[in-house]
Formats: C-alpha cells, structure tokens, sequence
C-alpha cells in the first residue's frame, strides 16, 4: 500500500511538471508575477515616489537612505536612515490629528501627551518606558519653523537600552504633518536632524 502511494505521488509530481512546463514554465511566471518587486528591495526612486504623498524627499543629501513606509496607529509614515550614525526619521501625514497637531507644543499638556503616545505606539511599533521632556525649541522642515520637543526614554524592546530624540508638528496644505527624529542616547545629533530636516519640502 505505501509502494502504491509513492508511485501516485510520484505521477502527480511527473504530471505537474509536464503542465509547468506546457504552460510555459518560468517564462510564463516572469511574464505575470514580477518576481523582482517581491524579492528585491525597492529603489531610492520607487520610494521617493511613494514617500512624495507625505513629504518631498527628493532633495535630501545622498547621506540619508529612504527604508520603507510604516503605517503608526493607522497613520501613513515614512522612514528615512543616516547612514553613517543609523539616525532615523519619520515623517507622519496625520490628516485627522490621531496622533499630535501643532497647538500641543503650545501648552505644557505636550508632556503628557508625548507620554500617552509612547503608551500607545508600544506594542506596534517601539516600547518606551520612562520618557523625559528635556528640551523645547523649533526646527526647520517644510519650510517653516517647526515646533518640537526633545525627549529621552529607556527603549525596552530594542538592543539599545536608551534613546533620545526630538518630536514636533506643523500643518501643510491644511493637513498635520508629525517628524521624529531619534538615535541612541549618546549618539543622537540635532545637527544631523537639521541636515535633514531642512531639505524636506
């Protein structure tokens, strides 16, 4: 009886290569499934394009790398890398306000909103425990000058025990726009947030 099963698994194995290969085989898996767009990583191009229906990328310098968009909380997100530090930025399109609006970094209640939103994104995108306000000020991005204000926290779900970083809000074109920018502790750089920031349209 198991003689009998190989011989039939054997067959269907015979027969479905011979329909593979009848249909037209590998040429006909390239002519209908971009292989390409699923195995290859997307190019600085095709992510700029996409990245454009949140911000305009395209003049930042060579020495930032777009990684992919990410969807925070059902908002729209694009994340960007200095290369030689591994900084990272994220430029939020937050058209219904879910997350912050520029008003907040007009009152004290930024603090415990920073707070709330770390409690939030915990468990979907980066767990931060014990998040400090250490800095108010306003930076240049899509240009105007940008509210935001730095923060430490202790990063549970990472290889890096801490962080530190800036957050802030704008509007453009009647929608909020949110930019983070974060690194390790000791690592993190408000000239390299400029550099960066300052190009962004």
């Amino acid at each position: 009886m198991g003689c009998l099963k190989s011989i039939i698994k054997i067959i269907i194995l015979i027969l479905a290569a011979i329909g593979f290969k009848t249909i037209g085989g590998v040429d006909f898996i390239n002519k209908y499934i971009d292989l390409d767009s699923i195995f290859k990583k997307p190019s600085q191009e095709k992510l700029q394009e996409k990245a454009a229906k949140i911000a305009d990328l395209s003049e930042i310098n060579q020495e930032y790398t777009i990684k992919k968009n990410i969807n925070i909380l059902g908002v729209k997100a694009i994340l960007t890398e200095h290369n030689a530090t591994g900084q990272k930025f994220i430029i939020a399109n937050d058209p219904n306000e879910k997350l912050l609006k520029k008003e907040d970094f007009q009152t004290q209640e930024i603090d415990e909103k920073i707070k709330n939103l770390a409690q939030k994104i915990q468990y979907q995108f980066i767990r931060l425990e014990d998040v400090k306000i250490i800095q108010r000020g306003s930076i240049f991005v899509f240009g105007q000058s940008v509210p935001y204000v730095k923060f430490s926290a202790d990063a549970v779900n990472l290889p890096i025990s801490d962080i530190q970083g800036i957050i802030g809000a704008t509007q453009v074109d009647g929608k909020t726009k949110i930019i983070i920018s974060l690194n390790e502790g000791k690592k993190y750089s408000q000239i390299i947030s400029q550099e960066f920031f300052k190009d962004v349209r």
